[in-house]
């Protein structure tokens, strides 16, 4: 039985209830740069050791890196948990061969939101919603060559058809959409009572009249989409990024829609975030890109569960259980020899 309850936060976490939550049953915490310092500050990779010292657990930011060199330098971490669902962040790989447990969390307010806010992207590109306020604003009315796009009998390709392409397809269930999935992992028999019907990535591209990636970040989702894939599309196809920015190759998106290979695009996340100013996705025409800064399917109900859920995976952690979610299982013996035994 794991006798330390003490767990390392690395940075602000905007809410206190992990906080809370963690101190009311009897854990110490160890905090990390507040935000008014957090906000251009990074950690040095001794900096970051040492404020993990000896924590079981450590709870990072969103921008803190925890890569092999920083789980093999200490010696008493367990786990890593963090309050989101992406984990790319963390070397998982080096993190199972040492027995230390990654977790994420993946309540249904944080992928029901991003399901949610997909559609309201796919709306807003198909009745060219950017474009006609634009117009509007410019002293400008309705004109024919503004029209949006009819949405019934549009294709949809899903790229990543986890909890939360499954949800998006759910909620265009009755919209007589066609739904097309790329996910290697995902059978066909799983995803048919969505009607969605498995394919080619290539073939996915050719056919859809929108195309929506919700992929986690790996060696093989790391700019899938490059100039080769988004000249598959048709010219009046729209791409959607909700998931993870590099899953894009953000030159090739810009050159795309600057041709006008592809009718226009949105995103809300990117290679680097807070993406520069400097960034040439800011100079592409705003009527054909949507931006958001990582938070349009975020929300307070989202931050809560995230956190309650984190909480509670880190307190089964120290409890000397195994919490339902680890994402590296394969990690769970190595952990138990070394921490249970």
């Amino acid at each position: 039985m794991v006798s330390k309850r003490k767990v390392c936060f690395t940075g602000p976490t905007r809410l206190t209830l992990a906080e809370d939550m963690l101190r009311n049953a009897g854990c110490v915490l160890v905090m990390g740069k507040n935000a008014d310092e957090f906000r251009s500050f990074r950690y040095e990779r001794r900096e970051l050791i040492n404020l993990i010292g000896d924590a079981p657990v450590v709870f990072p930011s969103g921008r803190d890196i925890i890569g092999a060199d920083i789980l093999d330098s200490c010696a008493e971490l367990q786990a890593v948990v963090k309050s989101s669902i992406g984990i790319e962040t963390v070397d998982v790989e080096a993190a199972t061969e040492l027995g230390i447990l990654c977790c994420n969390s993946p309540t249904p307010e944080n992928y029901l939101g991003v399901a949610e806010a997909t559609v309201g992207l796919m709306v807003t590109l198909f009745k060219r919603l950017k474009l006609n306020e634009a117009f509007m604003r410019a002293n400008g009315w309705r004109e024919a060559q503004n029209r949006g796009t009819l949405m019934v009998g549009k294709t949809v390709g899903i790229i990543g058809v986890g909890r939360i392409g499954r949800n998006v397809a759910k909620r265009l269930g009755s919209w007589d959409m066609k739904f097309l999935g790329y996910d290697p992992y995902v059978s066909q028999e799983t995803v048919a009572p969505l009607g969605i019907k498995m394919v080619a990535l290539d073939d996915l591209l050719r056919e859809s009249d929108v195309v929506t990636l919700h992929v986690v970040l790996t060696k093989e989702t790391r700019g899938m989409i490059g100039l080769r894939e988004l000249k598959l599309m048709k010219p009046t196809a729209f791409i959607i990024n909700t998931s993870r920015g590099p899953a894009i190759k953000e030159a090739d998106l810009v050159r795309t829609l600057n041709e006008k290979i592809i009718a226009g695009a949105a995103l809300d996340v990117f290679d680097e975030e807070p993406t520069p100013l400097d960034n040439p996705l800011r100079a592409v025409d705003p009527t054909k890109l949507i931006m958001t800064p990582h938070i349009i399917g975020t929300n307070p109900g989202s931050q809560d569960a995230g956190q309650r859920m984190a909480a509670q995976s880190i307190l089964s952690i120290l409890d000397g259980k195994v919490p339902d979610t680890v994402v590296n299982p394969l990690a769970i013996p190595r952990w138990k020899e070394r921490f249970c035994s």
